[in-house]
């Protein structure tokens, strides 16, 4: 009796398996599908306390604007009555990189109507306000804007209209390499409209390396013989430039490497130089901005190029005021941890506000503090609220401009076990 009914248990699982494999898999698929849902109940319960976790997180700001270097003595101008570029209006990268400018005008001991750059800079009247550039670089266009100091005043001719013709202008300057050029043997040109000198002190002398002076169109004036350049070498310079009759200006300092030094008696006979036009370098669109046409093109195809805004170094004791320096976050770290407080750090190259971002690894959840409103260079954060055991991902956010926000790697942050 007792065989018997283990027998027929048997059968009789085996011939209800051998009956029902759908229902079977059905089963497992049921329980694979609820495990599935527990999962992620449980996942999305843990993702709710990350969250709120986060959410109870405190943050404290603090501070500082460091010095970049030492202040420097005996500056000659006052920021509010600089001239920014009034020729192309581009802002210097760096503060030490551009060229400072002086404007000459007429002077009653000049003619009427001069026809020599030398003639403004030995007889014309030197205004006190200093004029900031980033580079010798206005292609061929009509000149109306005048000149404004950064506080609003408008300059004035003798006659008290907007000073646009019969001007002056004494750059000077630093040459030197970039961190991309190579060394070597380089040939200066300018191609001006009006006139314009270049000079050069090379072996304890002023030295002219171009003359492309009087009243012309826009012309090509090159140099009486290269320059050598290595990476350490710096070569102070002067541009005497000058504007005769409205409306066309032209300015641009365009170099060439040789392999070897070389010298022209005569500049005007090899490439493009001594040639003379408005049209020829650079043509006037209809809204009478510079656009390149064939020769300019030509002259870069053949190893010509305009020198950037790194080739000038400001001269000594000075500082270019007119700067667009791009914001940069540097040095981002976890300064300290203790118990479940961590302080966080980093710099910018520029003052700009602090804010933090904090995501937990394991589930990519996140939280974004307030944002400050003091602008710092030196940024510290304190972040309470941490638990043990979990590790953080931390990022440094801040913005000098409204809109441009600079965010800095990530980092990471593993706070201690109890």
């Amino acid at each position: 009796m007792i065989l018997r009914v283990i027998v027929i248990i048997t059968l009789s699982a085996s011939v209800s398996f051998a009956q029902n494999p759908f229902q079977t898999l059905l089963a497992k698929l049921v329980e694979k599908q609820q495990t599935a849902v527990r999962d992620s109940h449980k996942k999305a319960q843990q993702s709710a306390q990350v969250r709120a976790h986060l959410k109870q997180l405190k943050y404290y700001f603090s501070g500082r604007h460091s010095p970049v270097e030492p202040p420097l003595t005996d500056v000659d101008f006052d920021p509010s009555e600089a001239i920014c570029d009034p020729l192309s209006n581009s802002p210097s990268e760096n503060p030490e990189h551009g060229l400072l400018g002086q404007l000459i005008l007429r002077s009653p001991e000049m003619s009427e109507k001069p026809t020599s750059v030398m003639e403004y800079f030995e007889k014309g009247r030197k205004l006190d306000k200093k004029l900031y550039f980033a580079d010798v670089n206005v292609p061929t266009r009509h000149f109306t804007e005048g000149f404004s100091t950064l506080n609003g005043e408008v300059l004035l001719d003798e006659n008290n209209e907007k000073l646009i013709e019969h001007f002056s202008i004494e750059y000077d300057s630093v040459l030197k390499l970039s961190a991309d050029d190579e060394e070597g043997h380089y040939e200066l040109a300018l191609l001006s409209d009006d006139g314009a000198r270049l000079f050069a002190f090379l072996d304890e002398k002023w030295t002219e390396i171009i003359n492309n002076d009087g009243i012309h169109a826009t012309r090509m004036g090159c140099a009486y013989q290269t320059v050598h350049l290595t990476k350490t070498s710096e070569i102070p310079i002067k541009i005497l430039y000058y504007q005769g009759p409205r409306y066309h200006i032209a300015n641009v300092l365009i170099w060439k490497l040789h392999n070897k030094a070389r010298s022209w008696s005569n500049p005007n006979r090899h490439s493009f130089c001594g040639i003379s036009s408005n049209h020829f370098f650079f043509g006037l669109n209809q809204n009478k901005k510079a656009r390149s046409v064939g020769a300019i093109n030509a002259l870069e195809r053949s190893g010509w190029s305009v020198l950037k805004n790194a080739n000038f170094r400001m001269p000594e004791n000075t500082r270019n005021p007119c700067t667009e320096e791009e914001l940069v976050i540097s040095d981002i770290k976890i300064a300290s941890i203790e118990g479940t407080t961590a302080t966080v750090t980093w710099k910018t190259n520029i003052p700009a506000t602090s804010q933090v971002r904090v995501v937990d690894s394991d589930s990519g959840e996140d939280t974004l503090s307030l944002k400050t409103t003091e602008k710092v260079t030196e940024h510290t954060v304190v972040i309470e609220g941490l638990r043990r055991g979990m590790y953080y991902l931390i990022q440094g956010l801040s913005e000098a401009e409204e809109g441009k926000l600079v965010r800095s790697p990530m980092v990471d942050l593993l706070m201690p076990y109890p």
